[in-house]
């Protein structure tokens, strides 16, 4: 949704972080993961994509790729996995470059 693809570095993130967060998906524990350099910074627990991605920007600053992914069996009644300007500005004051939501 941006005039910029993905540079090397954010594709390999993207990649590394879409087999984590499906698995993490899988196991039902949280929606959003957090990946700089091929490493998870932060898995969402309780607290919510937001405030995973500020969790995340405390730890390491910019550079960080967000990657969201529903769960196999979510009921997207009532929990839809998106994206929305509070994420966004989440993402802008941790420096994170690219979102994307894995199937």
């Amino acid at each position: 949704m941006t005039r910029r693809a993905p540079d090397e570095r954010e594709r390999g993130d993207l990649e590394y972080g879409c087999e984590i967060a499906q698995e993490i998906a899988r196991l039902d524990l949280g929606q959003t993961i957090v990946i700089r350099d091929r490493a998870c910074v932060a898995i969402e627990a309780m607290e919510g994509t937001d405030d995973v991605i500020r969790r995340a920007g405390g730890l390491v600053r910019g550079r960080l790729t967000v990657v969201k992914n529903a769960k196999p069996d979510q009921d997207m009644r009532f929990d839809v996995p998106v994206v929305g300007v509070p994420t966004i500005e989440s993402m802008i004051d941790s420096g994170a470059t690219v979102s994307v939501h894995c199937r």
